[in-house]
């Protein structure tokens, strides 16, 4: 306890907690300016990312910072080739210079996963009522799927997943279609949204409606791939953050430069005129300042309901 009777140690906010303490509304719209900010000279501090290859995983660090409210966030997830992601976030107020939480990090990555998709679709997709084909039925895309549905009203959604028990789960869940096969799910699609750890190319380009946009969230590290050969280099290209999707994104595989490449928070202060000729794609592979946001949310409901058991490391 401090002398005037805060208590400053440290929260510890768990899976469930996230859950209830994040809301779509107010995440979409944190996660739009933060992506503004990013792309904004001066308008975030720079993040960091980087990848720890052990033998069956990868150690995915991110580090971004708000500086209103002061939120630095350090997040390190621990992804296998195979099963689910395990990690934790580390919250300092920056401000005050102490740690101010810890909070389990599975809901917070796949929340605003959900939340950027949203702010991309929102922006980049012409029309209110798409059909959208969702390619993976994880916790992820469960997750953009719900976002989505917050700022666009599919007309139909198509589900496909390797698993086709899950791909029918989901769609029973959300009142969606179990696809056979990718090629069911993105034929005639408007909208493409894939989240799957895939490592071979899984949307073919003579499987895509003419026009379509395409919201590849899945490729966030070295090898991962779901877009199939020559659709970037027939697309519109648009990312989160930049330097990372070159590196570990579908952008990787890019053959025809990279200079059209713009970043979406750069894009959303303005209207937007797609090409209805060529595709959209937009290429995320998560971005730390968006972590932060989420993160600035959950404490900020945190505090004012007294959420989280209280850990001392001293």
């Amino acid at each position: 306890m401090s002398d005037e009777g805060v208590d400053l140690r440290p929260r510890v906010i768990t899976a469930a907690q996230v859950r209830e303490l994040l809301s779509w509304p107010e995440l979409i719209t944190a996660t739009r300016q933060a992506l503004i900010a990013l792309a904004t000279p001066g308008g975030t501090p720079a993040g960091s990312s980087t990848q720890v290859a052990v033998p069956g995983a990868s150690l995915h660090l991110k580090a971004g910072a708000l500086l209103a409210p002061p939120v630095l966030s350090v997040k390190a997830n621990l992804r296998p080739d195979r099963g689910s992601s395990s990690g934790a976030i580390l919250a300092f107020d920056h401000q005050a210079q102490r740690l101010e939480a810890i909070l389990a990090s599975g809901d917070i990555t796949a929340m605003r996963t959900g939340a950027i998709a949203a702010v991309a679709a929102d922006h980049l997709h012409p029309g209110r009522r798409p059909v959208l084909a969702l390619v993976g039925a994880g916790p992820v895309a469960l997750m953009a799927l719900r976002a989505v549905r917050h700022v666009l009203q599919p007309a139909e959604v198509r589900i496909w997943s390797r698993h086709a028990e899950h791909a029918r789960a989901v769609a029973t869940a959300e009142g969606a279609v179990a696809a056979e096969s990718v090629a069911a799910a993105t034929r005639g699609a408007d909208l493409v949204l894939t989240c799957t750890p895939a490592r071979e190319p899984l949307v073919l380009q003579e499987n895509l409606q003419e026009g379509a946009v395409v919201l590849a969230m899945g490729a966030d590290s070295p090898g991962k791939r779901e877009l199939g050969p020559g659709i970037l280099d027939r697309a519109v290209v648009v990312v989160d953050v930049l330097a990372d999707a070159l590196a570990v994104g579908e952008c990787a595989q890019l053959t025809g430069g990279t200079e059209g490449v713009r970043p979406l928070g750069g894009l959303l202060d303005a209207p937007w005129s797609p090409d209805p000729s060529r595709w959209t794609v937009f290429d995320s592979v998560g971005s730390s300042a968006v972590d932060a946001a989420a993160v600035a949310l959950v404490l900020e409901r945190a505090r004012r309901e007294d959420v989280g058991a209280r850990l001392t490391l001293d």
